[in-house]
């Protein structure tokens, strides 16, 4: 089988390892005063690409967490940003760093960790085989697939409902499927409530309907597709022996330093930020540190 060859090595001021808001963002202030800045990863896979319409930030009302995402990383490639939306797989610590990716290698003075967090899997029966069968961990990416199906939202998060209040709009019909607990989330009248204790997945070759484990009895459902909408995890795999993490989230100090000199984070993957204010102080805060580091 054909396999693209490797890529030239890069020697770099600044490598940072996450396209979200936190890493595009950093990556425009270094890059503007003269910095060599690589910036890696996909910006679709951000939090807040998926967030549908922002809230309590300071930007224009109305504005769309896909549609920034976008323009930001446009404005960082302006600004002199290199990107590429390569996964990082390994990284080494010895008289220099040395950071992996599928085909090519990177020689960074400093580190920057703004991975940011995902969906982690739920582990109810069928989410393994029905996923991307009608099965999606990403409202804000795959709505477009199912504007006249019957879709459901699978969760227990400020997400989870943010997701459901988004498809009402955008496809048939909206059952929340609201995991292991009795709050009730605000929601849009036009969407279905359950309180579920267990879910199942069914269906052939794509999702047909779930059967759920009410207060009622068991349930089953008709459905064409189910958006798994949880709490965020930290992304955060590929840097297991490589610094200092808790329960997941790279553990740093006040001045964003991880365990390792010359190594810092930022963001969801530390679990210190919660909203896109908290998160644009940060990368304030983290770039005055760099440019007065001696």
């Amino acid at each position: 089988m054909f396999q693209r060859p490797s890529e030239p090595d890069i020697n770099t001021d600044y490598l940072i390892i996450g396209a979200g808001v936190a890493g595009i963002n950093l990556a425009i202030k270094l890059s503007s005063i003269g910095k060599e800045v690589w910036l890696l990863g996909s910006p679709y896979e951000s939090q807040l690409a998926k967030a549908g319409v922002l809230q309590n930030t300071n930007l224009p009302e109305g504005t769309v967490g896909l549609k920034y995402i976008e323009e930001q990383i446009k404005l960082a490639k302006e600004k002199g940003v290199k990107h590429k939306s390569s996964l990082v797989e390994k990284i080494s610590i010895g008289d220099s760093f040395l950071v992996e990716t599928r085909r090519q290698k990177f020689y960074p003075k400093y580190i920057i960790i703004a991975s940011g967090a995902k969906q982690k899997r739920m582990n109810f029966p069928g989410e393994v085989d029905f996923f991307h069968k009608g099965i999606s961990d990403c409202s804000i990416c795959d709505f477009p697939l199912y504007g006249d199906r019957i879709v459901g939202v699978l969760g227990n998060h400020e997400y989870t409902s943010r997701a459901a209040n988004f498809l009402i709009d955008k496809t048939r019909g909206v059952h929340l499927f609201w995991y292991k607990n009795n709050d009730k989330p605000e929601l849009d009248d036009r969407i279905e409530l359950y309180h579920i204790d267990s879910i199942e997945a069914i269906g052939g070759d794509t999702i047909s309907s779930v059967r759920v484990n009410t207060s009622d009895g068991i349930r089953e459902v008709e459905l064409e597709g189910l958006f798994v909408e949880g709490k965020p995890y930290p992304s955060s795999e590929f840097l297991e022996g490589v610094v200092e993490l808790d329960d997941a989230y790279v553990v740093i100090d006040d001045d964003f330093r991880t365990s390792i000199s010359n190594i810092y984070a930022l963001g969801d993957v530390t679990g210190k930020t919660s909203n896109y204010t908290e998160v644009m102080d940060a990368v304030d805060r983290l770039f005055l540190k760099l440019i007065t580091k001696k």
